[in-house]
């Protein structure tokens, strides 16, 4: 039982290793990029809580590009789980339970903010979506392979890279699920 436990503590540590690898590169790769845009949160703390957030979708069974199709009930106990941890946290430092209203915090006025900005980030990216789709299915009429043009647009720019690393092949991934996306005639079910 020793062995078994000490296996799973040292792949929980492989994982952990595997993902803060995986923050580092983002950091290194776009964070300058993130911090000339204007954000305040440091890149690190950024791209930790992407993961944390796609880790979360994907714990409650959701799509994480769409952030729909999840489990709330899976969401509500991860929630409350971590309701019960900072109160344990605020009993460990001797604070006072927390009951006050989230407006009255400093760490919540920031978040607030941060909320309303992903809010602007979540409309904006949806009225984009929505646009580019229609302007693509307007197009559609005029030049059917559109689609497979866009398509190949990303195979070329992907063939073109030398030598192609992993995070090459997720851009990639990434871009071809998002034409798909523009793509799709908005009048017909995915």
């Amino acid at each position: 039982m020793d062995k078994e436990s000490n296996l799973v503590v040292e792949a929980d540590k492989l994982l952990m290793a595997a993902v803060y690898e995986a923050i580092d590169n983002a950091v290194r790769a776009a964070g300058p990029e993130l911090q000339a845009a204007g954000s305040r949160i440091p890149p690190g703390d950024y791209f930790a809580d992407g993961v944390m957030r796609h880790l979360f979708l994907r714990l409650c069974g959701a799509d994480p590009e769409e952030n729909t199709g999840g489990d709330p009930e899976t969401a509500w106990k991860i929630l409350y789980a971590g309701r019960s941890v900072a109160r344990r946290w605020e009993r460990e430092r001797g604070s006072p339970p927390t009951l006050r209203m989230k407006k009255d915090r400093p760490e919540d006025i920031e978040k607030n903010e941060s909320e309303r900005r992903q809010l602007a980030l979540s409309a904006e990216n949806f009225a984009l979506t929505t646009v580019i789709r229609e302007l693509v299915s307007h197009a559609r009429a005029s030049d059917p392979e559109i689609t497979d043009r866009l398509k190949a647009a990303v195979h070329a720019r992907h063939a073109r890279l030398e030598p192609v690393s992993d995070t090459d092949r997720e851009f990639t991934e990434r871009a071809k699920r998002f034409v798909t996306l523009l793509t799709f005639p908005p009048d017909q079910e995915r």
